[in-house]
């Protein structure tokens, strides 16, 4: 039986910038693999077995991607949509044989349990469902209010706190129990196909948190939440410090059934070093390196730095708490800590960065100290 998942991978990433100059967001690395491969691997260990990347932005470098590995169980749509639910209206004709599919943002880590919340949305036979998970601050994403049944009440995309305070107190006037202030929407949502025509009778319904949802509630069609489990990694990488804070625990293998680059992540040493690489300085782990990368003499890497391919430190450089992208050069005797150098960027010699953030295509000259700064000059 096909279980499909369609990928919205169509975003500028703007919060990301610098990093989303060079590369759309679901192809930015994670210790040897883009982001949107931990969210499709996962699905597919889940029961998923077809799957459709939506893409716009940076789009050709998607299918090109898709074109070299060869999945065989993927498709790329490239379309030009204003929004997420507006994709969706974009491919309605790649979805007509499909009861069921999930939709999933191609820029989130997360390990729950898919193929329960496939399981949930057939037995409450609902329009749709959203997976929620409990978050100590809600205030940056969705903010959804269930009944006891699991019904979504009341669907608000990201509340200030006023809101939050006034439904709180509102709905457990209502339902005297079950409601939880602090529920949010992942991201995840499965639909069912007579949501297409909604789309398509409504083309002014554009994004599912903003437009679709408050739409079907509203209107009284069933839409239920499935809470994740508690100990479920969700993160969101729509900021920089998402994005290392992921990094660093996807190195740190404390993501359950999460891989390092293509390989189970080692227990004991946290360490992943792709053979043709050249390392003659001193490894701490947890630490990822890519292919073809040199590392010289007297350098220390890590704790916590993953390296992409074909890139080199060079004598005496020192590096923690980093991630390097792809065709990077350090300099001799260079510190960098807390920091994410993307793709092709050469660093002199005696620099210090330290919690920058340096955008493509940059040449930084020697003895440049860097402090809380995003760096972005591309050469040429």
């Amino acid at each position: 039986m096909t279980r499909l998942a369609v990928v919205l991978a169509g975003g500028k990433g703007t919060r990301l910038r610098p990093l989303t100059y060079s590369k759309p967001k679901p192809l930015i690395p994670i210790a040897g693999k883009p982001v949107i491969d931990y969210i499709i691997e996962w699905l597919r260990r889940n029961g998923f077995n077809k799957f459709i990347v939506v893409a716009k932005y940076l789009g050709e470098q998607i299918v090109e991607y898709y074109k070299k590995t060869n999945p065989g169980d993927i498709e790329v749509a490239l379309v030009d949509s204003r929004d997420t639910a507006d994709a969706i209206r974009l491919i309605g004709d790649k979805l007509t044989d499909i009861d069921h599919f999930l939709v999933s943002m191609g820029d989130v880590v997360c390990n729950a349990n898919f193929k329960a919340f496939y399981e949930f949305h057939i037995e409450k036979d609902g329009i749709a469902s959203i997976a929620l998970k409990e978050v100590d601050n809600p205030l940056h994403y969705g903010m959804v209010v269930i009944d006891q049944n699991g019904l979504i009440k009341l669907f608000v995309e990201k509340p200030v706190s006023m809101e939050i305070y006034i439904l709180t107190m509102a709905y457990n006037r209502i339902f005297k129990g079950i409601q939880y202030a602090n529920l949010v929407n992942t991201g995840f949502y499965m639909v069912n196909n007579d949501v297409l025509q909604i789309l398509r009778n409504n083309p002014s319904l554009m994004d599912w948190g903003k437009h679709v949802f408050p739409y079907l509630i509203e209107n009284k069609y069933r839409v239920y939440g499935w809470i994740m489990h508690p100990n479920t990694y969700w993160e969101d990488l729509g900021r920089i410090h998402n994005y290392k804070k992921t990094v660093w625990d996807i190195l740190s293998c404390n993501i359950h059934g999460i891989r390092v680059g293509n390989i189970e992540c080692h227990e004991e040493e946290k360490i992943e070093i792709i053979r043709t690489s050249d390392i003659r300085g001193k490894i701490i782990p947890p630490v990822y390196i890519g292919r073809d990368v040199v590392i010289e003499e007297d350098c220390i890497i890590g704790p916590y730095v993953s390296i992409e391919d074909d890139t080199t430190i060079k004598r005496g450089s020192r590096i923690s708490y980093s991630v390097l992208w792809e065709r990077v050069v350090v300099g001799e005797n260079t510190r960098i800590h807390d920091s994410v150098i993307t793709n092709d960027v050469t660093i002199g010699n005696g620099s210090k960065i330290f919690s920058s953030t340096i955008g493509p295509w940059t040449n930084i000259p020697p003895q440049t100290t860097l402090q809380e700064e995003t760096y972005y000059r591309p050469s040429g």
